[in-house]
């Protein structure tokens, strides 16, 4: 596979080192320090790496934050202001008693 067709990752293709560069949009010294690192499965096979497209797409999945980390970063931005709002004077009516 000299040149890629289409930049989509096949799940259940094994990529070399060169092809997963190009499908990342990185180099292959980034693809190895990953492999190296096992921030990303691949298989040694003699000298050569062989990546499954499956771990390419787990790879691109495992920086981003979960819900719940973007819930709780949201609520430690807004919490203060969310305060003001729902806890005044206008709104005591709608308080419990104490």
């Amino acid at each position: 596979m000299k040149t890629l067709d289409t930049l989509a990752i096949q799940p259940t293709v094994d990529y070399t080192v060169e092809e997963a560069a190009q499908l990342l949009r990185v180099s292959p010294q980034t693809v190895s320090a990953l492999l190296e690192s096992r921030r990303l499965e691949g298989v040694r096979i003699d000298e050569q790496w062989r990546v499954l497209g499956a771990s390419l797409l787990d790879l691109t999945c495992q920086d981003r934050p979960s819900e719940a980390e973007l819930v709780a970063d949201w609520l430690a931005v807004t919490g203060r202001s969310l305060q003001e709002i729902w806890d005044n004077d206008e709104d005591a009516v709608y308080d419990p008693p104490e």
